[in-house]
C-alpha cells in the first residue's frame, strides 16, 4: 500500500509538470502600441490609452530590457491580427504591431496551488569521510602516451576580416523603438545615379568612397517610411555611430518616420509568388485577420490594390478554375498579360478569398497599380517585396 501511495504522487506530480509545461510553452501574441526603455514612459503611454477608452497594459520584455505598452493578449493569433487591423484603421495608433512570445518576469515553473502535491523530503544519512592514506613512490620519468581524441579538440575561433570596414545600419522606427526592415543605397556624391544597395540590420563590409573627402552618401528605403538621406564620414565614422559589435562592426542607428497615408492596412508578408495571382501560405493568417474585422464591422468597405515588381509584360500564372488561393493547383493558367493587368488579378484574387469567407461582395473594390508604387528598385534584394497588395479603408 505504501507503494502504491508513492506512485500516485510520483504521477501527480508528473501530470503538474507537463500541465505547466504546456501552459508555458504557448505562444501568446500581443498587440503593442509602444515599447520604452524608461518604465515611467511606459506608464504614462499606458495611461494615455486607458483615457482614451482602450484596456492598456504594460509589461517588461527582460531579454531586451524593453516595457511594452499592449491593448491586447491572446493565445489567438487570428483574434490578434484581426484587432491590429482595426487600430491602425480606426485608431491613432498607426504603428501598432504584434510582439510574439512572452512578456513579464516569467518564473521558469508556474505552480497552481490547489495542485500542489507534497513530496516527503527524505533525509540521507551523513557518511563521514575518512582521508585515503597515501603512499608516496618515487617518480620515474616517462613519455606519456598522448591520445588524440577528435570531439576533444578546440578549434580556434576565425575572427572575420573586412576588406572595407564592419558596418551594422540599424534601421529603428521613431515612434516604438522597433527595427525596421530595409535597405541601404551608398553613393559617391548626393546627386550619383549609380549606387551600392546593402541590408540593413546585418553585418556588412563597406569599401571606401572613391571620393577625395571619404563621404559616405547614404539614402535609406524601406516600406511605408519617408527616405532619409544623411552622409557619414567613411575615414572617421566614430561620432555616428553607437557604439560596436561583436565582431568589432561600427553601430550605426538610423530613425526612421512612417510616411501618413491615410486608412490603409499593410501586411507583413510577401504576399504572392513571382508572377502569380497565388497567395504564400504564410500570408493566410493576415488575410483571416481581415476577414474577422470586415465581420465585425459590417459598414467597412475596402480597396484592394495590387502591386507587383516592374513594369513589363510577362507571363501570369492565373487561379484559372482553382479555388486554391494559396497553393498551386492543377487549375492554374498561365497567359500573357502586362504588369497591370497581374495585379489586377492579384487583387480579384484577393477579394475572392474575401467573399469566400462570407464577405459581401458589394464591399470590396480592387485596382491594378502595375509596378509604379514599387517599395524598393527592382533589382533591389527585397525586390520581392513589391509583389503585395495594400488595403484602403474606403469608409467605415
Amino acid at each position: 500500500m505504501r507503494v502504491f501511495t508513492v506512485s500516485l504522487l510520483v504521477i501527480a506530480f508528473s501530470a503538474l509538470c507537463t500541465s505547466v509545461a504546456a501552459q508555458t510553452s504557448s505562444e501568446e501574441y500581443y498587440v503593442t502600441i509602444g515599447a520604452f526603455g524608461v518604465q515611467e514612459n511606459a506608464i504614462r503611454y499606458t495611461n494615455k490609452a486607458n483615457k482614451m477608452g482602450f484596456s492598456s497594459h504594460y509589461a517588461i520584455n527582460s531579454s531586451r530590457k524593453l516595457y511594452y505598452v499592449y491593448l491586447l493578449q491572446t493565445e489567438e493569433k487570428r483574434k490578434a491580427l484581426a484587432f491590429l487591423f482595426k487600430l491602425r484603421a480606426e485608431s491613432e495608433f498607426k504603428e501598432a504591431w504584434i510582439f510574439t512570445g512572452h512578456l513579464g518576469e516569467y518564473p521558469t515553473a508556474a505552480v497552481d496551488e490547489k495542485r500542489v502535491v507534497e513530496i516527503p523530503v527524505v533525509q540521507t544519512p551523513v557518511v563521514e569521510k575518512t582521508e585515503p592514506v597515501i603512499k608516496i613512490e618515487p617518480v620515474i620519468e616517462t613519455k606519456p602516451v598522448v591520445k588524440t581524441d577528435s570531439s576533444a579538440i578546440v578549434k580556434p575561433i576565425v575572427k572575420k576580416v573586412a576588406k572595407g570596414k564592419f558596418f551594422n545600419f540599424q534601421f529603428i522606427n521613431k515612434e516604438s523603438g522597433q527595427p525596421v526592415r530595409g535597405e541601404l543605397h551608398f553613393a559617391e556624391s548626393n546627386k550619383a545615379t549609380q549606387y551600392q544597395a546593402y541590408k540593413a540590420n546585418e553585418l556588412i563590409d563597406v569599401p571606401p568612397p572613391r571620393n577625395a573627402s571619404g563621404a559616405l552618401f547614404i539614402t535609406t528605403v524601406a516600406p511605408g517610411y519617408k527616405v532619409l538621406e544623411t552622409t557619414i564620414n567613411y575615414k572617421d565614422p566614430l561620432p555616428s555611430s553607437s557604439g560596436t559589435g561583436p565582431d568589432g562592426e561600427l553601430i550605426v542607428p538610423l530613425s526612421l518616420e512612417r510616411a501618413k497615408k491615410g486608412d490603409y492596412i499593410e501586411f507583413n508578408n510577401v504576399s504572392f509568388y513571382r508572377n502569380s495571382v497565388i497567395m504564400q501560405p504564410e500570408f493566410k493568417d493576415e488575410m483571416d485577420g481581415l476577414v474577422d474585422l470586415m465581420k465585425e464591422n459590417v459598414n467597412y468597405k475596402v480597396r484592394i490594390h495590387g502591386h507587383c515588381n516592374g513594369n513589363e509584360a510577362r507571363d501570369i500564372i492565373t487561379l484559372g478554375s482553382s479555388v486554391k488561393y494559396f497553393e498551386s493547383d492543377p487549375g492554374n493558367e498561365k497567359k500573357n498579360g502586362s504588369a497591370k493587368e497581374l495585379t489586377e488579378l492579384r487583387a480579384e484574387a484577393a477579394r475572392r478569398y474575401l467573399i469566400s469567407q462570407g464577405i459581401d461582395v458589394e464591399r470590396i473594390l480592387t485596382k491594378g497599380e502595375g509596378g509604379k508604387e514599387m517599395v524598393y528598385p527592382q533589382t533591389s534584394v527585397y525586390a520581392n517585396y513589391n509583389d503585395r497588395i495594400e488595403v484602403e479603408v474606403v469608409r467605415h
